[in-house]
């Protein structure tokens, strides 16, 4: 299918820009409450029997089936397959970007928390937009490294050592293992910035921000499917036991939030950027991370506490200015 390229914000009169730009933010925003969500089923299906790379598999499939469904309701299903059988190669390679996470996830959250885990990644991500949106990936433009840019981006990383190292434990390796968990989230995040980025230039291209998710789960799946290939080969999966349909259905609802997690961040990246579409989303994932945890009986220390005040306010300086600067920040 061809297409032309999707209008960026620079095409747009003031007004019309500033509304596709708090569409784009409420849609991140929601996204970001979504991924909570996800983190937490992934991580109940993986403690209930599945184990990290099994949840990590059914977070995939489910992705895919809902990513078809959307189509076919919309009845976009023949374009899109149009579209896919002209795909660049690494219009799939790009969902491989998201499997670190997806699996840290599931490891990280029974150890840390949904709020402490969400932290973490988010850290990664932050450093990764800075990084993708001053090369100008996915963008009609690069964005300048602005002072105020870097100062959110160093605040997304202070969060992440006053809740990393402020984890308490009864033991030093408990202390160790947070530590180790928290990486590895950081690592995940700093790769699920370029799935974005990946997903915004192909949204863009093809018209249709579901194009890029069918392509980015299916590559996904092909990833995370020859890692749990291996692991059953060498005995890895010997374990595993999968919950109940009957009673433990709701664990399996991670994957078609998956989906709707990577619509709507190939719909927004490309008008508020991928450093601010990060942002935006942590604003919504930490407050639901915070509240699952609530709810759950983890509670909330005071080091998450004040990591998630740390990064909204990063998130406030880097999207305010956005708003406010409009194109002001993109290099001509």
């Amino acid at each position: 299918m061809t297409s032309s390229p999707a209008s960026g914000p620079a095409d747009l009169a003031p007004p019309a820009r500033t509304a596709r730009f708090g569409t784009a933010l409420a849609v991140a925003i929601t996204s970001g409450a979504v991924i909570a969500v996800q983190g937490k089923l992934n991580g109940e299906l993986a403690t209930r029997g599945a184990g990290a790379l099994v949840s990590s598999w059914f977070a995939y499939v489910g992705a895919f089936v809902m990513a078809v469904v959307l189509l076919t309701a919309l009845g976009r299903l023949g374009p899109a397959v149009r579209a896919l059988r002209g795909a660049r190669w690494w219009w799939f390679a790009v969902g491989l970007c998201s499997v670190p996470l997806v699996m840290s996830m599931a490891v990280g959250i029974p150890v840390v928390g949904v709020a402490l885990a969400s932290v973490c990644s988010v850290a990664g991500q932050t450093v990764s937009g800075l990084v993708l949106d001053s090369r100008g990936v996915g963008l009609d433009a690069p964005i300048r490294l602005t002072v105020r840019r870097a100062v959110a981006g160093l605040g997304a990383l202070v969060g992440l050592v006053v809740a990393v190292l402020s984890s308490p434990g009864p033991s030093t390796g408990t202390v160790l293992a947070a530590i180790g968990t928290g990486l590895f989230l950081f690592v995940g995040g700093l790769l699920l910035s370029v799935q974005s980025a990946g997903n915004g230039v192909v949204a863009a291209r093809t018209g249709d921000p579901l194009v890029p998710t069918v392509a980015s789960v299916v590559g996904g799946l092909a990833g995370i499917s020859l890692v749990c290939a291996v692991a059953a080969v060498v005995g890895g999966l010997s374990e595993v036991t999968l919950p109940p349909l009957s009673t433990d259905w709701w664990v399996y609802l991670g994957g078609p939030l998956g989906a709707i997690i990577t619509v709507s961040a190939a719909y927004s990246v490309r008008t508020l950027g991928t450093f601010a579409l990060t942002l935006s989303i942590v604003g919504g994932q930490l407050v639901m991370a915070l509240v699952l945890d609530i709810g759950g009986g983890v509670g909330a220390s005071w080091s998450t506490i004040v990591s998630v005040l740390i990064i909204a306010a990063s998130v406030s300086l880097t999207v305010t200015r956005s708003r406010a600067a409009g194109t002001d920040d993109r290099v001509a």
